[in-house]
């Protein structure tokens, strides 16, 4: 009986024992489970609000568990109940940096959109009136002076929000090289400062701008120049930041289908630089009256100079020497070696639409055309006859000059004499 008594508590005690230990193993279970849903939450949260919320969560379940510290410090090595939550409120301060970050960024945006937006206007005005001026058959000084003005004002707005726009994009990137695996959340964010500095607009405004300011005005060789090397720096930015829109953007379709439209918009934009380029580049040959075929790359250039030249080179036996040389001089100092030469080609050549190996070649084909206008042997002969001529002058000189002395020598010994 007594043998019986005592298994029968040993049972008891043991059973108790078991159900302790679970108790504690479910406490500590329970612990880690809350500080893995705080960590989820304040990772997924999307507000500084959410984020007060969490706080007291974080201050609650401090307090749901204060009683089992002692439990939980000896469970979770190498962490412990103060590391836990101290570990959680880092986090918690971390995320609402994220946001003040966020908020600072919007309220920027906002400002450099108000801006943008006003540039734009200012810019559509102006072009207006540069169209207008440009209709004008008779311009006086005054009507080219407002001209002048105009298109000064124009190019500073452009490029201002030029810069404007390209600050967004540069900070858009910035986040996408910080937060590299966009989870859902920065995506929202994203989505929130593209809509609200409404970007893909402005950055086709800016383009077609530029487009348009190309068509409206006169550029200088330097102007193109410049034009391409903005160009060159913004398309730079949205080949590193289109992708990844696109892959933000993946299930929007209007959107895709606007970040492909910007990447037309930046292959029309070089082309028409280009285009302007060689157009302007072709113009100087025309108002001299000589036809070159249309060219729009350095390969084309020299293909359709090497073309006139061997059209000129076989056309000089029925013409005249004087148009034959009339045409060599016009091409060659009147254009090329006055204005294309120094003035276009290291613009073409600095933003890689022609080589110096074009260059090159054009050289060659001038250097064989002049000898066929202008043979060396004929200009041997002119510098030889020309020495020739100045030697005889100067032969001449001498014995005039030793005939003087002859004659005055005799008299001297005479009067020595007498």
């Amino acid at each position: 009986m007594n043998r019986s008594f005592v298994g029968l508590v040993f049972i008891l005690i043991s059973i108790f024992n078991l159900a302790y230990a679970q108790s504690d193993f479910e406490k500590v279970e329970k612990f880690k489970s809350r500080i893995q849903q705080i960590e989820s939450s304040i990772k997924n949260a999307t507000s500084l609000e959410q984020l007060s919320i969490i706080q007291e969560n974080i201050e609650k379940a401090k307090l749901d568990f204060e009683k089992d510290k002692e439990l939980i410090d000896k469970s979770i090595y190498p962490e412990n109940f103060n590391s836990s939550f101290e570990r959680l409120e880092k986090a918690l301060e971390l995320r609402k940096g994220d946001f003040t970050q966020i908020t600072e960024l919007k309220t920027e945006v906002v400002t450099l959109k108000d801006k943008i937006s006003e540039l734009s206007q200012e810019n559509q005005s102006l072009l207006s009136q540069i169209r207008l001026l440009n209709i004008k058959s008779k311009k006086d000084a005054e009507t080219i002076a407002s001209l002048q003005k105009l298109v000064t004002q124009l190019k500073a707005n452009i490029q201002q929000r030029d810069l404007l726009v390209r600050g967004i994009v540069d900070s858009l990137l910035a986040e996408f090289i910080k937060y590299p695996t966009t989870n859902e959340v920065e995506k929202q964010n994203i989505f929130g400062k593209v809509e609200s500095s409404n970007l893909f607009y402005n950055i086709e405004r800016t383009i077609a701008d530029n487009i348009q300011f190309m068509k409206a005005t006169k550029l200088t060789p330097e102007d193109l120049g410049e034009m391409k090397k903005q160009y060159h720096d913004f398309n730079k930015i949205w080949r590193q930041i289109g992708p990844r829109l696109a892959e933000v953007y993946l299930n929007r379709k209007e959107k895709t289908m606007q970040i492909s439209n910007i990447d037309a918009m930046f292959t029309n934009w070089n082309l028409a630089l280009n285009d302007e380029m060689w157009n302007q580049v072709n113009k100087l040959f025309r108002e001299k009256k000589i036809a070159l075929l249309p060219f729009s790359s350095g390969d084309q250039f020299v293909k359709s100079v090497q073309a006139f030249v061997d059209d000129e080179i076989k056309n000089s036996e029925v013409k005249s020497k004087e148009e034959v040389e009339n045409t060599f001089y016009a091409f060659t100092d009147s254009v090329y070696f006055k204005t294309v030469e120094p003035v276009w080609i290291p613009v073409l050549i600095e933003n890689n639409m022609m080589s110096e190996a074009n260059k090159d070649s054009i050289d060659a084909q001038l250097a064989k055309w002049k000898k066929k206008v202008a043979p060396e042997s004929e200009i041997n002969w002119i510098y030889v006859g020309g020495g020739a001529v100045i030697i005889l002058l100067l032969i001449a000189l001498l014995f005039k000059g030793r005939n003087k002395k002859t004659t005055f020598t005799p008299e001297k010994e005479e009067d020595n004499l007498v």
